[in-house]
């Protein structure tokens, strides 16, 4: 590039083209930065017209990236940290000073008591800060890899693009839920035979597709046909069905603090012990990991997976949705209010 070119090049449409790779529309884009649609569609020239190439062909889905674009997101989050860092000489982030976005997605079924806590733990260190956590889909994995998304929570392991970084925080063990006066709430012990017999209701991560799941593969692996009346990856709609059949769902023991203020009850099973019982891990890009940002935040989240560890833990501890507030109330066992096995 020559000199002339790269004096040319706007930053903001840089930052632009960054929420575009992410949104794949013009609209949602303009929404999320706060300026009008034609600014957006006139950024997106200067920047075709600055790279040589359409960047976005439209689909039936919106518009996708093309093979140029897609390496220029890849290279963007390093590009502009470094940009960042000409104009701030720091090694440590400071939470308190950052009023840009911190973006998470986290598989459905550990989004509760999660996210939550997430929220109100950012509110607290990054007041300023724009907080956006959705569920893992099937682009996560690559929009963490350029620089889209800051950090993904999923099981371990999982199949995801070259580029990614993770860790894995806990190893929480495999349950089964059901609503709380269901039959076999009151059998000691539940057996393989309890749950074939058991209506199923399985939560999935959206848009994922062609896989069976692990509680069908374990049962058919056993000489038994899962009866699945209900399939979704939304929470609410599956705890509704719990709550109103004998289904049963299988679940991890991280949604066990918000299970009795929903009106379920978690199942405990006895002869299970070759089924698997998938950890959670983090999931960020390894061209950032290093950043002061992304260090503070990997630190920030696992304080609060370990604070739901210990809640996990106890059988007896139901998690209360404390308000967001400047000093919000203690946790304590008055619950209120949940799953994937895949």
């Amino acid at each position: 590039m020559k000199d002339e070119d790269l004096f040319r090049i706007d930053l903001n449409t840089l930052k632009v083209l960054k929420v575009l790779g992410h949104e794949k529309s013009t609209k949602k884009t303009a929404e999320r930065l706060d300026i009008g649609q034609p600014a957006v569609s006139k950024a997106l020239k200067k920047l075709r017209e600055q790279f040589g190439d359409p960047l976005f062909n439209r689909t039936n889905k919106g518009i996708e990236p093309t093979p140029k674009c897609e390496a220029i997101l890849g290279l963007l989050p390093k590009v502009m940290e470094q940009i960042g860092d000409l104009f701030e000489d720091q090694t440590i982030f400071e939470a308190k000073k950052y009023e840009g976005e911190i973006t998470i997605h986290i598989n459905p079924s550990l989004c509760h008591p999660l996210s939550i806590m997430l929220i109100n733990t950012f509110n607290q260190a990054a007041q300023d800060a724009s907080v956006i956590i959705e569920d893992w889909n099937e682009n996560t994995d690559a929009q963490i890899k350029n620089g889209l998304i800051d950090l993904g929570i999923n099981f371990f392991p999982l199949r995801t693009v070259p580029g990614l970084s993770h860790q894995i925080v806990c190893r929480p063990k495999f349950r089964f839920c059901c609503r709380q006066d269901h039959p076999l709430t009151r059998k000691q012990g539940i057996t393989i035979e309890d749950i074939a017999n058991s209506p199923l209701v399985l939560v999935s991560m959206a848009n994922y597709t062609g896989s069976e799941s692990i509680t069908e593969s374990y049962l058919k692996r056993h000489g038994y046909l899962p009866n699945v009346i209900f399939r979704s990856d939304k929470l609410d709609a599956c705890a509704d069905v719990l709550r109103i059949t004998d289904a049963i769902a299988p679940v991890s023991e991280v949604i066990r603090p918000v299970v009795s203020g929903e009106g379920l009850a978690l199942l405990e099973l006895d002869g299970f012990d070759d089924i698997q019982n998938h950890s959670i891990a983090y999931y960020v890009s390894s061209q950032t990991e290093q950043s002061p940002y992304l260090s503070w935040l990997v630190a920030t989240v696992g304080e609060q997976i370990n604070a739901l560890v210990k809640m996990y833990s106890d059988p007896n501890h139901q998690y209360l949705y404390d308000l967001l507030s400047d000093n919000p109330p203690p946790h304590n066992n008055d619950g209120n209010g949940v799953f994937n096995d895949r």
